[in-house]
């Protein structure tokens, strides 16, 4: 079952709930603190890959075909998260809708794809 909240995650937000982690579309280098990434730097975060670098340039984005196998390996890595932390709930944003869409990876990859997660328990999407 799909569980949603209308949760504003800002760093009072993730302070007060340590047991939260928020889940926001990152880049490669997992620097910049543009869209979600702007609270990066608490612990009770997770980057997931959206953007291979965080400029403006057209080779900073992916394209959907080229995204797919990352998102899919990402993925993956989420799930595993997930499992390994069972005593966390985790956030999932709408990643990958804002900055890094320019070449639409949220309508053809990530959206649907996210709904994987609706077989945790612990996951709680931050967007209807």
């Amino acid at each position: 079952m799909r569980k949603y909240k209308n949760i504003i995650v800002d760093g009072e937000y993730l302070e007060k709930h340590p047991d939260h982690v928020f889940v926001f579309g990152d880049n490669c280098l997992r620097s910049g603190y543009g869209g979600g990434a702007k609270v990066r730097d608490y612990p009770n975060t997770y980057g997931f890959i959206t953007k291979k670098y965080p400029a403006r340039n057209n080779e900073a984005y992916y394209i959907p075909e080229e995204y797919r196998p990352v998102f899919k390996m990402e993925l993956e890595k989420l799930k595993a998260t997930i499992r390994e932390n069972k005593d966390k709930t985790f956030l999932i944003s709408q990643i990958g809708s804002g900055l890094a869409n320019k070449y639409k990876i949220w309508e053809t990859i990530i959206h649907l794809g996210l709904e994987a997660l609706t077989e945790f328990d612990n996951v709680i999407f931050l967007y209807p």
